[in-house]
């Protein structure tokens, strides 16, 4: 047996074309693929019938049992779950390297095993990164090699603070020709320890200095956040007309107090909380708690006050600023928040005041909260978070979370170009920003 060639070295959003040869005709095969993961092991596998040939080929063929069902060329990827302790006697990919994967095809009646390790990477060939700790901020740029007067983009991670997933994120844009800025704005060091008053004139000063840099084209400034993240892409879009483009992983329409709760809002501007939703006053929340009845480790508090336009308009994002086109990406299960209906506010604020720019929002059923890059496993839908510690339902299903991601991400690398690069005309900002 053998596989048809593939590489020993790729992006981690990239799809492959996975053939093995030489199994006989009619027989069966065993494909196994394995990583590691902290101290475990992710595993996957799947038994596959081969043709006439003697060929088993991913893209084409559906396993008779495994890991995943139907015909899907990824299918071992996204499908790969935690062993148990058990397994992991005989289960143990070579090396540490949580990038690389080995996939072993096992052949029956003794046609032997063929396996090939592959290291699936964020930063493409010719992208360098830096860390960035200058006039206040922390962060790390991302530079795909030989551009002169690209599109830029400002990346921005959600509540679990730091550079969590703003640093792929922004390594995988430079990857397929975007400057990107990873930047922490809490949780990092020398920055506040919680989601608590951030101020938007630290993400202003994450501007300029995008758009300063060699080889950006200031004109051509973008952000993209994932949950409160999100929220702030939307947010910094409405404030600063230096955005051109937005898009909002799990977004939010609406503004939310810090996290962990601390009795105050998540961002200031010129020294001023921002409106959020909790807010209102207490007499204001009597009508919808008692309407509502929020059960118990829910999030139906997210929804009380949206149940009345005006509770919401007070805490409502002004998106109809932005200065140019909005993604919004949503999972309908999404168990964390409500993410397509918050997402679903600022859609119908963008319509009611005549967005002068195009918006789309692409809603998922049967995905969750955890929607990004493809190819990543969707097994595990469960985690603690990693500043309250709280434990986190992600919400969706493998296979629906990984048909969000493989479906979404090529629309959102054309979302971009065609924002950012394709020379749309630039309307002039209706509003100043801040400092001016």
């Amino acid at each position: 047996m053998q596989f048809d060639p593939l590489p020993s070295h790729c992006l981690v959003d990239h799809s492959l074309a996975i053939r093995v040869r030489g199994v006989g005709a009619g027989k069966s095969a065993l494909l196994r693929l394995s990583s590691h993961f902290n101290d475990g092991v992710l595993l996957s596998t799947a038994v596959f019938k081969a043709d006439a040939d003697g060929v088993i080929d991913l893209c084409r063929d559906a396993p008779r049992s495994g890991s995943y069902a139907g015909v899907d060329p990824m299918g071992l990827f996204w499908s790969r779950g935690l062993v148990s302790a058990d397994q992991l006697t005989t289960i143990r990919p070579p090396g540490k390297d949580p990038l690389t994967v080995t996939l072993v095809a096992e052949g029956s009646d003794g046609q032997g095993t063929v396996s090939h390790t592959i290291r699936r990477v964020f930063e493409g060939p010719g992208v360098t990164s830096r860390t960035v700790l200058e006039r206040g901020l922390v962060g790390k740029m991302y530079e795909p090699a030989g551009l002169t007067s690209a599109p830029a983009v400002l990346v921005v991670g959600g509540s679990g603070g730091g550079l969590t997933w703003s640093q792929e994120m922004a390594a995988l844009l430079a990857s397929h020709g975007f400057p990107a800025l990873a930047l922490a704005y809490f949780a990092a060091p020398g920055l506040p320890p919680i989601l608590d008053r951030i101020p938007l004139e630290y993400f202003g000063t994450a501007l300029e200095w995008l758009a300063a840099q060699p080889g950006v084209d200031a004109n051509r400034l973008g952000v993209t956040g994932v949950s409160r993240g999100g929220e702030l892409a939307l947010l910094l879009g409405a404030t600063f007309p230096a955005i051109r483009a937005v898009v909002g992983y799990a977004p939010s329409g609406i503004l939310w107090p810090a996290f962990p709760a601390s009795g105050h809002g998540a961002w200031t501007l010129g020294g001023q909380e921002l409106p959020f939703a909790s807010t209102v006053a207490t007499d204001e929340w009597d009508q919808p708690l008692a309407e509502v009845q929020p059960r118990r480790n829910s999030f139906d508090w997210y929804r009380l006050p949206l149940e009345n336009a005006g509770h919401a308009e007070k805490a409502t994002i002004p998106v109809e600023r932005i200065n140019g086109p909005i993604l919004m990406i949503s999972g309908t299960a999404d168990a964390l928040w409500p993410a397509t209906e918050l997402a679903e506010i600022a859609a119908r604020r963008l319509r009611q005041k005549g967005f002068a720019h195009p918006f789309e929002h692409l809603r998922y059923d049967n995905a969750g909260h955890n929607i990004a890059w493809p190819h990543a496993p969707t097994t595990m839908s469960r985690s603690v978070h990693p500043v309250s510690g709280e434990l986190m339902e992600m919400g969706g299903t493998p296979r629906g979370n990984a048909d969000a991601r493989s479906h979404s991400w090529p629309k959102m690398l054309a979302f971009l170009n065609k924002a950012l690069r394709a020379g749309e005309t630039v309307i002039a900002p209706a509003h100043k920003a801040p400092g001016t």
